[in-house]
């Protein structure tokens, strides 16, 4: 990647509180400094079963990537952050199709999406950095309206989404064709309102 190219990922404004800190996990805008980090589980098919991506074939694959994440802040349609346990990167939590009006609508929606490593799942760590990204969806980007989607026969990405607090709305047959295999959405929504509410009875906050 060109210098001038490195140079406009890193230069990017990031509103405050982009640097979460959970009490496991640190959360931050991704790098070119990341391509490493990152290659052995961008490379992983296993991560890409049901994502909308392939397993990439080279660092300037990845590299373009972060590109892409930091031009999508830049533009106000995508937010992410790098996930890391010890400094080492294990997966990214994303706000996804940023939709904030529609003519004369206000939507001020988003959807919440996140992928961990294999090797590091199953030990809450989806839960505690989207817990924590969803904070900051409602409280510092100012949303009304967080979804989440994942494929039905993925059902571990669904149990995230219950566990946060998210509804159930209900499931899209056939949403998506990939390796020729036809898959069903559920979908999974949470109100600001909702957030609140949760907070109020109990929940902690995870940037306070």
């Amino acid at each position: 990647m060109s210098s001038e190219n490195a140079s406009k990922i890193v230069e990017i404004t990031f509103p405050e509180g982009y640097l979460i800190q959970t009490e496991r996990l640190t959360l931050r805008p991704p790098t070119v400094a990341d391509v490493d980090g990152l290659w052995p589980h961008v490379t992983n098919p296993e991560i890409t079963t049901f994502l909308a991506w392939e397993p990439h074939g080279s660092k300037d694959e990845t590299q373009g990537m972060v590109q892409a994440l930091n031009d999508a802040h830049q533009a106000g349609t995508g937010f992410h952050w790098i996930v890391l346990v010890n400094q080492q990167p294990i997966g990214i939590v994303s706000l996804i199709d940023v939709r904030r009006r529609h003519r004369s609508w206000v939507l001020n929606r988003a959807e919440l999406a996140y992928w961990i490593a294999p090797e590091s799942q199953s030990q809450g760590f989806a839960t505690e950095s989207s817990r924590a990204v969803i904070s900051f969806a409602f409280r510092r980007l100012g949303f009304h309206k967080l979804m989440v989607y994942h494929a039905s026969d993925n059902p571990s990405s669904g149990k995230v989404a219950q566990k946060l607090g998210f509804r159930l709305v209900g499931e899209e047959r056939e949403a998506f064709q990939k390796n020729s295999v036809w898959h069903h959405l559920m979908q999974y929504e949470m109100l600001e309102s909702e957030f609140d509410k949760r907070t109020t009875d109990g929940m902690k906050d995870p940037t306070k």
